[in-house]
């Protein structure tokens, strides 16, 4: 065979072997050749740990690790002829909100609400949480509000400005509840009555707190952060009355942001921002963000 000839199948080889349907033959191939779990005496304890001892050392252990009871969430059985070790309830890893809220109930009553975070969504509750155990609260996959900035970059900015929001230094799910709300952004009230709750002029009800508007399991200062917050006038309707009195602080279509009704984070950024009153848009004092609005 002609030494062209040659070059040209063997450039025809390598391309056909960096084909996506070539490559994903080759995984499959190599995943259907995979060595199967070796056989198991039982469902639970020494019959799991003596091999997967990592999962029984983290700090906070997901209940059924520490009970030792593996056979709550996982299953022994075979795929394509080959014993694997599953998930029941007919999740997989990517998606395990089906069995997770098996026992997590009240997660599952939140998955009805209309704004869920993403993964929640998807199903994917290990994209934050280890599902054996981590050395954060929760199970996190990263401690407090790392959890959350890990994704959310935006947040990540915001936080790392002068002047920071003391609630969302202190946890993001003081203001937003993790999972899902009923409200945009996962916010646990509507956004003002999120914000009034600790800066209105008047002494912080203990029952807006007790009652769970800042979730069920709030930082241990938030009682502090609640009262100690700056506090603002407003007319009875708490709908006006703030910077000056007549200015709207609601109920008003925000001239900034088309389609959204004005609110308290129309002017301030609710994270943090450069400006001492959290101000948006760069502003640092009240006239360079006035203007944003009322030209003269």
């Amino acid at each position: 065979m002609p030494r062209t000839v040659r070059l040209m199948l063997f450039a025809l080889t390598l391309a056909a072997q960096s084909l996506p349907g070539a490559h994903g033959s080759r995984l499959a191939a190599r995943s259907s050749a995979a060595a199967e779990h070796p056989p198991v005496t039982g469902g639970d304890g020494a019959a799991c740990t003596t091999c997967h001892d990592e999962v029984t050392k983290r700090r906070v252990m997901h209940g059924p690790v520490a009970a030792g009871r593996c056979s709550t969430c996982h299953v022994v059985g075979t795929v394509a002829g080959r014993r694997r070790v599953g998930l029941k309830a007919g999740a997989s890893s990517r998606d395990t909100a089906t069995l997770c809220i098996t026992c997590h109930e009240e997660i599952g009553d939140r998955l009805k609400q209309p704004h869920r975070h993403a993964p929640v969504a998807a199903g994917n509750c290990t994209a934050c949480h280890d599902p054996h155990g981590s050395p954060f609260r929760f199970q996190l996959a990263a401690d407090g509000n790392r959890a959350c900035t890990s994704c959310h970059d935006d947040i990540a900015q915001a936080l790392a400005q002068a002047h920071v929001h003391s609630p969302a230094a202190a946890s993001c799910q003081i203001c937003h509840d993790p999972h899902a709300a009923e409200h945009p952004s996962q916010l646990r009230a509507a956004s003002n009555t999120v914000c009034l709750a600790c800066h209105v002029d008047a002494p912080v009800d203990a029952a807006v707190i007790d009652q769970g508007l800042f979730g069920r399991h709030p930082p241990a200062d938030l009682d502090r952060l609640a009262r100690t917050g700056p506090r603002i006038l407003l007319d009875p309707s708490l709908l006006s009355g703030h910077p000056t009195i007549g200015h709207p602080v609601g109920g008003r279509p925000d001239p900034n942001e088309q389609g959204r009704t004005l609110r308290c984070a129309s002017c301030h950024n609710p994270h943090g921002s450069m400006g001492a009153k959290l101000f948006r848009f760069g502003a640092t004092g009240v006239s360079s963000l006035c203007v944003r609005c009322h030209t003269f």
